[in-house]
């Protein structure tokens, strides 16, 4: 939910971004380096380099993506509008399932205790 205002914003503004075929090549290569730099994090391969590679991807990339870095404003807004959006609407009942889940377990369990001490003290149910 968080990232669906992102995803409309871009989704909205793609032609803008897409103007030339050369701002499409640009976006894609932007966006594969992106997702490589993202994969290797993610799977803890991404070792950071001297400062000159890094400042270097940096200028790589934002080359690649300055059509949608000349709306990184807009972006960021949206991206925020989606976080708040996720933490008022779905956050909440997340958590609160989470606890009915917790009690109905919590529950479960002590009844299974208790049925035990009753079947203990009881026998096989003859009084």
């Amino acid at each position: 939910m968080s990232i669906t205002p992102l995803v409309v914003c871009l989704a909205l503004n793609w032609k803008d971004y897409t103007k030339t075929p050369g701002d499409t090549v640009k976006l894609t290569l932007g966006g594969i380096i992106v997702a490589v730099l993202l994969f290797m994090k993610v799977i803890g391969k991404l070792k950071m380099p001297r400062r000159v590679v890094a400042f270097g991807i940096v200028f790589v990339m934002a080359y690649l993506l300055q059509s949608i870095l000349n709306d990184l404003l807009l972006l960021s807004g949206m991206a925020l509008l989606g976080e708040f959006m996720d933490f008022a609407i779905f956050q909440r009942a997340i958590k609160k399932t989470k606890e009915n889940i917790l009690v109905g377990k919590t529950a479960d369990r002590t009844t299974e205790q208790v049925e035990e001490v009753i079947k203990k003290y009881i026998g096989n149910g003859r009084v």
